[in-house]
């Protein structure tokens, strides 16, 4: 559980510790403080449902302002301020796109938004 709201929150989720615990605690059905294979599968089904994956998606449109389907640092800190209504330095941008950008390019791509587990981890959250 620690690990989820640990990453979850530092990732530029406005989400408060117990808005993640609520929902970890939504698929640690046995209460044991662990997700284990089959309530990480259902969270999985969840999570990559059809409405979420339009979900993610309509949110990386709303971030990619000139629709390249690659999002910049300065893309990236205007989503977040939208999106989490908190401003976010340098540093955190850096971070997040460190975490999300697995072709190593500066960017996140489409691809890489949308496949990542916290991107949609945090989407499902909101809704």
């Amino acid at each position: 559980r620690e690990f989820v709201c640990s990453n979850v929150l530092s990732s530029g989720i406005n989400a408060e510790y117990g808005d993640v615990t609520a929902f970890f605690k939504k698929y640690d059905k046995n209460g044991d403080g662990i997700i284990d294979f089959n309530e990480f599968l259902a969270l999985c089904i969840d999570i990559n449902s059809s409405d979420s994956e339009r979900a993610v998606a309509a949110l990386f449109a709303a971030v990619d302002k000139n629709g390249d389907k690659s999002l910049t640092n300065e893309e990236l800190r205007q989503g977040i301020a939208a999106y989490t209504g908190k401003k976010t330095d340098d540093a955190e941008v850096a971070d997040l796109i460190k975490k999300l950008d697995i072709d190593g390019d500066g960017e996140v791509s489409y691809k890489e938004f949308t496949e990542n587990l916290l991107v949609k981890i945090a989407v499902a959250m909101k809704n």
